[in-house]
């Protein structure tokens, strides 16, 4: 079933639509089919007595020695005659109500000639007629019998022919026009209902990778503004959250560095050198410690503004900045592509992971590569790797798995996770792999598609 039904909504719609719009054209082509078949019937049933009492006065005028030459010289294609009467009981005459309208209508032009006896047989008149097909084609069968007043008798036989079909070359082809302009203006009027959700759908994706975009304008109907007047309220009240937390610690970082400072100040005012050496150690370390917290912190900063750039030549620039700086690394850049993004961030984000190979392996090895979805950007190092349980877990903060790297190194665990942020607001993903022949690889992954675009 799920090869069978759409994935979108506006597929749904539309298929289901459809699916109404035909079934119910389809009964009301059915019912209109029965009843013109019936109207026909009873029409040709009234007009087919009518000529039998027609062919019946004229016959009578005659000596009923000449009647048959009458009688036969009336025959038609649909109408037989006889001169001997077809017995009624020998027939399998049919007894319904429509049966007994055709009857009625036979016997209606009669009533005026009381002196004729007349019987009427109304045989295989059959069902609902199928709509499509031709095996079960309904017809009427009448017999007729006769006995005039000087006991002489003349049996009338015929098929009464059937209805046309509707299916005609035209109404298949107004069947197609009316089905294709109703589906036309119904997918027109579902792009119009399921507009507020692709709304809020692009809404929510700018929020993931800028908190502070626009809010939406509360349009539409009641319902869709209900939904976008919600939608609205949670994005100011997740501003609020996430402006709190980082103006709370932008206000704890404030009061520790004062603190450090003081603490500094008489660190240098001891004279004793080895408690000096002890205490200036722990100084540094919380310094580093603070201002790891202010970078995580400012990862989230959105006041840098959106610009188109070459991303090629911003990696480019960047590891020849490295390289100058004799930082051990290797590049492949042979293609660019345009994005829009926060240029500055995101070089930072690139240096962190070139940073975190480098500490980790001792050299790092960068290269680009554009696709039709997007663009990855690889940092591959030859260092012992991570564990796979923990290729997850050292992209959140404070989390550091020195065991697995060299024992040299050091940190807050905040590099990895800064890029993580600066990645992910700018709608892309980060992923840790270990290579099968060993070290790690950083891989950075921007969609084409980037919500910054718009």
């Amino acid at each position: 079933m799920k090869g069978v039904i759409p994935d979108t909504l506006k597929a749904r719609a539309l298929l289901l639509l459809t699916l109404v719009f035909v079934v119910s054209h389809m009964i009301s082509i059915m019912i209109y089919k029965e009843n013109r078949y019936a109207s026909v019937v009873l029409t040709e049933a009234t007009d087919f007595g009518q000529r039998i009492m027609g062919i019946v006065d004229l016959a009578y005028r005659f000596p009923a020695n000449q009647r048959n030459d009458i009688l036969s010289a009336a025959q038609t294609q649909f109408l037989t005659t006889y001169p001997d009467i077809v017995p009624i009981k020998a027939v399998a005459c049919q007894q319904d109500g429509a049966s007994s309208e055709i009857s009625r209508r036979i016997f209606q032009p009669f009533e005026t000639r009381p002196s004729y006896q007349v019987d009427v047989c109304v045989r295989r008149f059959g069902g609902v007629w199928p709509l499509l097909g031709q095996e079960q084609k309904k017809r009427v069968d009448i017999l007729v019998n006769i006995h005039f007043p000087d006991d002489e008798t003349a049996s009338f036989h015929a098929e009464l022919p059937e209805a046309n079909s509707l299916f005609s070359d035209r109404v298949i082809i107004y069947l197609v026009v009316v089905t294709a302009l109703a589906l036309l203006l119904a997918w027109h009027l579902i792009l119009k209902l399921i507009a507020p959700i692709n709304r809020l759908a692009g809404a929510a994706e700018k929020i993931g990778v800028n908190l502070d975009v626009e809010s939406l304008e509360e349009v539409g109907p009641r319902e869709t503004r209900v939904a976008l007047r919600a939608f609205n309220e949670m994005q100011v009240r997740l501003q609020r959250q996430l402006h709190g937390q980082t103006e709370m610690f932008a206000a704890i970082s404030h009061d520790l560095k004062s603190a450090v400072t003081r603490l500094q100040l008489r660190c240098d005012l001891l004279h004793d050198e080895k408690e000096r050496e002890g205490l200036q150690r722990v100084v540094k370390d919380m310094r580093f410690m603070i201002a790891s917290i202010i970078d995580f912190v400012r990862g989230d900063s959105t006041e840098e503004p959106i610009r188109r750039i070459s991303l090629g030549d911003l990696l480019a620039s960047l590891c020849e900045d490295l390289i100058e700086e004799s930082v051990p690394i290797e590049y492949h850049v042979d293609q660019t592509v345009h994005l829009y993004c926060r240029p500055m961030s995101l070089r930072r984000a690139i240096q962190n992971l070139i940073d975190n190979a480098c500490k980790h392996a001792g050299s790092a090895y960068v290269e680009m590569q554009v696709q039709a979805a997007g663009v990855f950007i690889n940092i591959d190092d030859q260092g012992p790797g991570v564990p796979e349980s923990r290729l997850e877990d050292v992209l959140r903060p404070f989390v550091t798995v020195d065991a697995s790297r060299t024992s040299t190194s050091s940190g807050m665990g905040l590099g990895l996770a800064i890029a993580h942020k600066i990645i992910l607001s700018h709608g892309g993903t980060l992923r840790l792999t270990n290579k099968p022949g060993g070290g790690l690889r950083a891989q950075l992954y921007c969609p084409f598609g980037n919500p910054l675009r718009s």
